[in-house]
């Protein structure tokens, strides 16, 4: 049996809505069509300290009660890392489900204290892109398929070193030209449903300022991205458009996938409420 989540990370100013009745109603629907009955919900940021959700209003929050529950942590260097670790300790401690993690010093100092309860979160998990045109992945030998479509998950060391941080959950993209799961004995995995992660800015397109040709301190951060929503870009190398959505850029990979390709390890689909490819509800 496979389970939806509904994917709030990012959308909410870094705060959940007073209710997410509404977003459960219109979120994106699966596969099957229609409204989900959504299994559980993920809170938080992959990529930006400034959009994690404040500790005392995600304690008492409307996360619907029987809920799995998820909190995401992004990136970050050292400044960020006390409060990452705070709030993942305080969810950890209030009997949330799962943390996903995205930066290698939050997961050496998290994993002794919250376990099993630790994805690996996709930026951990980065997939090698591959061909971005159709027209070489015909000419590549079953190896360098494999390598190109999901690299990390066929590496041996790679996750055994994770395992033995008590990992047994990865969170990974559709490879954009798709090729056979291999087996993961040790590990379950959840695949994003809607979206490619194709890269994270080092720095935050909205804290530029072209005329001082400088960046802002990220501490008077005041979330434009989230005021402006998400920017369509068009990728003159994919020759399909891609999605800004604060220090992240989405490529659509609803179509690049099927669910009766998925092996049993894939027990998680995640979805998002962000607005579709290419229609008036991006900015442009």
């Amino acid at each position: 049996m496979r389970h939806r989540f509904l994917d709030l990370a990012g959308l909410t100013e870094g705060r959940l809505p007073p209710s997410l009745v509404e977003l459960r109603r219109t979120g994106r629907a699966g596969r099957e069509g229609g409204s989900l009955d959504w299994d559980g919900y993920r809170v938080g940021s992959e990529s930006c300290v400034h959009l994690l959700p404040d500790r005392d209003r995600l304690l008492n929050s409307g996360v619907p009660e029987g809920k799995s529950r998820t909190l995401v942590t992004p990136i970050t260097g050292p400044s960020g890392l006390d409060r990452i670790l705070d709030l993942a300790i305080s969810v950890h401690q209030s009997g949330w489900g799962e943390i996903v993690v995205n930066d290698w010093g939050v997961l050496n100092e998290l994993s002794p204290v919250a376990g099993k309860k630790i994805t690996a979160g996709r930026l951990l998990m980065r997939l090698r892109r591959g061909p971005g045109s159709e027209h070489p992945w015909p000419c590549l030998d079953d190896d360098s398929r494999r390598y190109f479509a999901w690299g990390p998950l066929c590496d041996g060391p790679f996750l055994d070193f994770l395992a033995g941080m008590g990992i047994t959950r990865l969170e990974v993209d559709p490879p954009r030209h798709w090729y056979p799961l291999p087996g993961l004995q040790d590990f379950r995995v959840s695949l994003h449903g809607d979206n490619r992660l194709i890269s994270v800015s080092a720095q935050c397109p909205w804290l530029y300022h072209p005329g001082k040709d400088n960046w802002s301190i990220t501490m008077n951060c005041e979330k434009s991205c989230l005021m402006s929503g998400p920017v369509l870009l068009h990728s003159e190398h994919l020759d399909k458009p891609l999605v800004q959505r604060g220090m992240e850029i989405l490529e659509d990979a609803s179509g690049s996938w099927k669910e009766e390709d998925l092996p049993p390890e894939v027990d998680r689909i995640i979805y998002s409420p962000d607005p579709s490819f290419g229609t008036v509800n991006a900015s442009i």
